[in-house]
């Protein structure tokens, strides 16, 4: 049974059942480039335009609540660069720190495959335990990504030409996180409703939410999303799809139309023109 102190935070993370949220965690991966090189005001330009949530590190968090900002945060208390080993997650922070700075839930990232996978568990795992503890929800980040011949890989070859196989991977990193604790899981989207909806299926009833990835199309972009939510997905956690566009308050509204109200892409855009050429690659 979910504790109450998790119920509380969850209802703020996924209002309604769904949830629109914006990760700005790229950039201590990546450094303060594009549109992370001024961070909070992209997170008062995404809270205009209507995101549930936000995930980042401390500092952001400090920086919005000083600024008046005020949004559903959710502290990720592992990190990686990539000036180092990008693929290998460790931990920074803590459910208490994340307590003590009034957050609503943690992240801790997992990289399944790749060779250092079992330390990564093995912080999921302890996490997991003191998220009971205080009452704190748990998202795990559960990409099928390892490195490969020196660089990232992330299985996007298998996953353009054996979908089926890439979908058995997604679908195991989605039990990982369940059978571990989680009580929200954050993974990559498989290309289709099809073979996500066995991703969802997998969870348990544990809420499935799909990363952006690179920026793309809005149309593309919104596409992805309402084929996550119509195979059963909880929501989205758009980051470079969302805080690299030019129009950034009216890219996460049509994203929350199609999120939270199920409507298709083709409509939605009917009604905001504008916006696909606005906020275009």
């Amino acid at each position: 049974m979910t504790s109450v102190g998790k119920a509380v935070r969850l209802a703020r993370i996924i209002p309604g059942a769904r949830t629109v949220m914006v990760p700005f965690d790229d950039d201590l991966i990546n450094g303060p480039y594009a549109g992370l090189a001024d961070p909070v005001t992209r997170v008062q330009e995404v809270a205009l335009g209507g995101a549930d949530a936000i995930l980042g590190f401390p500092r952001l968090l400090t920086q919005c609540t000083e600024r008046g900002i005020r949004l559903p945060f959710v502290a990720n208390l592992t990190a990686s660069t990539i000036l180092g080993v990008h693929t290998s997650k460790v931990a920074v922070s803590s459910v208490e720190r994340a307590v003590r700075h009034g957050c609503d839930g943690v992240a801790v990232h997992v990289n399944v495959s790749d060779r250092q996978e079992p330390d990564m568990l093995s912080t999921l795992g302890a996490v997991a335990e003191d998220c009971e503890r205080w009452g704190m929800p748990l998202l795990a980040i559960m990409y099928p990504r390892r490195t490969h011949n020196g660089a990232d890989d992330n299985y996007l070859e298998l996953k353009d030409h054996e979908r089926a196989r890439y979908a058995d991977l997604v679908r195991h990193c989605v039990r990982i996180a369940v059978e571990l604790g989680a009580d929200v899981v954050k993974t990559q989207y498989t290309g289709d409703p099809e073979s996500f909806a066995s991703v969802t299926t997998a969870s348990m009833g544990i809420p499935v939410i799909v990363a952006g990835g690179p920026r793309t199309s809005v149309r593309e972009a919104l596409t992805n999303a309402h084929g996550a939510i119509a195979a059963g997905a909880t929501g989205v956690c758009f980051g470079r799809q969302t805080y690299n566009r030019t129009d950034i308050p009216g890219f996460v509204g049509v994203l929350r139309a199609v999120v939270h109200d199920g409507r298709a892409p083709d409509d939605v855009l009917a009604d905001q023109p504008g916006i696909a050429a606005t906020s275009a690659p």
